[in-house]
């Protein structure tokens, strides 16, 4: 004679809410006539989500295969969009969506991973690292998506923008994609600075690609305008000025010459490091000339600004370029 078998079955008690019934268990005897492939329970394929399952007031929301139990004011207070889907009557035979893990609300468009993402920020969580700098990298390039979907786009942007700062492996042009699609201006200020001292070549299609139309033009524009300047000043140096005490002006102004051609002509023509004015005048003080005639000269140069107009030409374009994003 054989014994029944012991297996954890639900109670059923009319006193019992939804949620008491999914966690309420008792051990006892199961019945002959009961078949175990007859029970319904929850699908096997979704999993509670560790970060965003509530106890409170809720609504069960399914992402893929990622069940939340969320907070309802606060969603509704974060979008729009939320708020006009809780507002709607529950009636028929859909009066129960979001109530039990069984009848979720299924939301469409992205992963359960870009959805942690937003409730991160919306709900305060802090999440663990992830394993990888691409991975976070990744997370903050979409988010701004999300959000814009969702309509929290200001929440979502200034997310992105502070995350940045701690994460600065975000690729430049990505950094442009995304300033040009949601206004990032100080993305712009930033990447725009940081290829202004790359060799185009050096992005590759794939980061060509990336970066907008308007935006590239702008770069090819005044990277050209850099490069005709420099050779302008690679081949004409500026003019030796004699100084007051100098008893061999015309020695200190050959050794001037020949001093910027073997320092700052050649740095001003280096095809693979990018010399800034900075560095270039720093380099002058080595010309062999008379202190006197040397620091006249040095002195002529910051005065005309030649080696400093670089700056002038980026922030002339940036200035464009800023009024163009806005306007959009």
């Amino acid at each position: 004679m054989t014994t029944a078998s012991t297996t954890k079955i639900p109670r059923v008690d009319k006193r019992m809410d939804s949620r008491e019934l999914n966690h309420r268990w008792i051990d006892e005897p199961l019945p002959r006539h009961i078949n175990l492939n007859n029970l319904h329970f929850a699908t096997p394929h979704a999993q509670c989500s560790a970060a965003h399952y509530y106890d409170s007031e809720f609504i069960v929301i399914q992402v893929q295969n990622q069940l939340y139990r969320l907070p309802i004011d606060l969603l509704k207070q974060c979008s729009p969009i939320f708020a006009d889907l809780f507002s709607l009557p529950r009636t028929g035979i859909r009066s129960d969506k979001g109530l039990t893990n069984n009848t979720p609300i299924m939301l469409h468009g992205h992963s359960s991973m870009d959805f942690d993402c937003l409730l991160d920020h919306l709900l305060g969580k802090q999440r663990k690292r992830y394993r990888t700098s691409q991975q976070h990298t990744t997370r903050i390039r979409v988010y701004p998506c999300v959000t814009s979907d969702y309509e929290c786009r200001r929440v979502g942007k200034s997310y992105a923008v502070n995350q940045l700062e701690a994460h600065p492996d975000l690729d430049l042009p990505t950094k442009l994609q995304l300033c040009h699609q949601f206004k990032i201006l100080p993305w712009l200020t930033l990447a725009f600075r940081e290829l202004v001292l790359l060799p185009i070549e050096s992005l590759g299609p794939t980061g060509l690609a990336k970066i907008p139309t308007y935006i590239l033009h702008a770069l090819i524009q005044v990277k050209h305008q850099i490069s005709t300047h420099r050779l302008t000043l690679t081949a004409v140096a500026p003019p030796a000025m004699a100084g007051m005490l100098c008893h061999t002006p015309l020695t200190c102004a050959n050794g001037w010459e020949t001093g910027w051609k073997a320092g700052p002509a050649e740095m001003l023509r280096h095809p693979d490091v990018f010399y800034s004015g900075w560095d270039i005048l720093a380099q002058l003080d080595s010309v062999e000339a008379c202190s006197d005639c040397r620091e006249s000269s040095v002195a002529n140069v910051k005065e005309t600004g030649c080696l400093l107009m670089e700056d002038g030409f980026v922030e002339d374009k940036l200035e464009g370029l800023r009024v163009w994003l806005m306007s959009r």
